[in-house]
């Protein structure tokens, strides 16, 4: 799980290093407008998505017993949703460009339709990567497909400077994503359903999963979309991207290696409890700070990456880091009661997530425009945390006092690093070169991290070198340099 973790935070690396080249270039030549138009239409789409696939993949890792059949089954469905969503989204497409008043959003919903039918038919096989724990094939498989996507978006962007490069870019994507599947993995997937009943009697609850999810990430775009305009919007989304770094970038990736081998332990309650507390510990030991230090740097960050026009991200972006830094508990928490068989207490978790975001939400929104909807967000994750800390108590045996010691001295230490920083960074100034600000921001981050690997190491000599995953954090880092040494003394003799 350690090593299935270590490869997907490294494809993480990859994809967002592609990812901010990517970003750099189109913020560049595309307007917050055109990010803006496409999140309209990808809103629709990704709730028709999410609210019919019902997680086979998920349900095909969680099951041990799976055979061909059930993967043959899970490809068939897939092909059918994708063809539905297509003809669903056809239809939809005047209502959707109605409810926007924006008349030209009709030919790009058309457009973007065809994505969920391109990924329906990819290759179910390489789900077998992350179930066997096979995670240097994922990487191999996910970094190729976000190659081939970064090589046709970039030049489109330079070629069509408009919204429509982004909508080629992300079919583009699908498509080769698809294709390469099919090179990556033997298995060659046929039309059938003889293992529906059991998918099915697992996935349904996936179902509502994926769709109350949706919700809790997009509920935000329909609101904002409607009553601020697609300029807004795009800001927003952009905010929400680089605010939810430490989510996307090092949670995301570990609890895709996380839950493959919670399923593989799911009959060892002790074993499960131990690995879930220092896999939990180690993600808030990394992703904490992260959270804290973009929310110390936002003021520089944005103007240095992507530009001054963007500068009404910043406190969007600082309002939004603290709910990132919470989605990391509940994002754990929901890959472990997947993982131990437990999809209904995860869809209990994020329906009270909902709810309270759509009670916060409406009223912000009206009265503070996208601020009011951030402090929405950040709302409803701070109260809905007690619904999942129950959750992970009854189901899985992890009291609240677990997560209370593991998050101790990482909270301390991100804000002994915040205080610092805040103190001794100049305030931006829109008068500033962008290469003063861009020596400002790496000086902030270089001393950021310095700061909080120091907090971390003298705290954790104060509570007298506790067994906690510094502990482990250190043993093996100790291991890989001691090994390392070994083979560099054995390679002259050899």
């Amino acid at each position: 799980m350690g090593s299935g973790a270590a490869w997907m935070v490294l494809f993480k690396l990859g994809e967002r290093s592609l990812g901010i080249v990517s970003i750099l270039i189109l913020v560049r030549l595309l307007s917050p407008h055109d990010f803006g138009f496409v999140a309209m239409a990808l809103s629709f789409i990704a709730m028709a998505e999410l609210l019919t696939r019902a997680g086979f993949d998920v349900a095909l890792i969680q099951n041990q017993a799976a055979t061909d059949h059930h993967y043959h089954t899970a490809w068939t469905c897939n092909v059918l949703i994708g063809l539905f969503i297509f003809l669903l989204m056809l239809v939809a497409a005047a209502p959707i460009t109605a409810f926007y008043a924006e008349p030209t959003l009709f030919w790009v919903v058309c457009w973007l339709a065809l994505g969920p039918l391109i990924s329906g038919c990819e290759n179910i096989g390489v789900v077998a990567f992350r179930k066997e724990l096979r995670f240097r094939s994922e990487f191999a498989y996910q970094m190729s497909v976000k190659l081939a996507g970064f090589v046709v978006t970039v030049p489109l962007a330079f070629w069509l400077r408009s919204y429509w490069a982004l909508v080629a870019g992300i079919l583009a994507t699908k498509l080769m994503g698809t294709v390469i599947s099919y090179f990556a993995h033997p298995f060659r997937p046929r039309f059938s359903i003889a293992g529906a009943g059991t998918l099915f009697s697992f996935s349904k609850w996936l179902l509502l999963v994926n769709g109350l999810a949706f919700l809790k990430e997009r509920l935000t775009d329909f609101v904002i979309g409607r009553s601020q305009g697609a300029a807004i919007l795009g800001v927003y989304n952009v905010a929400w991207d680089l605010a939810y770094l430490p989510t996307s970038e090092l949670g995301a990736p570990i609890n895709r290696a996380l839950l493959p081998g919670f399923s593989q332990i799911a009959q060892n309650p002790a074993q499960l409890h131990s690995a879930y507390a220092n896999a939990m510990g180690i993600l808030v030991l990394f992703a904490l700070p992260a959270a804290t230090g973009i929310f110390a740097v936002s003021e520089y960050l944005v103007p240095v990456a992507l530009g001054p026009k963007w500068l009404a991200a910043v406190p969007l972006m600082q309002i939004l880091a603290l709910s990132g830094a919470i989605l990391l508990f509940h994002s754990s928490m929901c890959a472990a009661l997947i993982g131990a068989g437990h999809p209904a207490a995860v869809v209990k978790g994020n329906a009270v997530f909902v709810v309270l975001l759509m009670v916060l939400l409406i009223p912000l929104a009206e009265q503070f425009g996208a601020s009011g909807a951030a402090v929405a967000v950040v709302g409803a994750s701070i109260l809905s945390t007690p619904a999942y800390l129950k959750a992970i108590r009854v189901h899985i045996g992890i009291a609240p006092a677990v997560f209370a010691r593991a998050i101790t001295r990482p909270l301390t230490a991100s804000v002994a690093m915040l205080a610092v920083l805040r103190a001794v960074m100049p305030a931006y100034s829109p008068s500033m070169t962008t290469s003063k600000a861009a020596w400002l921001l790496l000086g902030a981050v270089v001393l950021g991290a310095f700061l909080y690997a120091l907090a971390m190491a003298l705290l954790w000599l104060a509570a007298r070198r506790p067994q906690s995953v510094e502990r482990l954090v250190f043993e093996r880092v100790r291991g890989m340099l001691v090994a390392r040494t070994a083979w560099r003394r054995k390679t002259p003799d050899a």
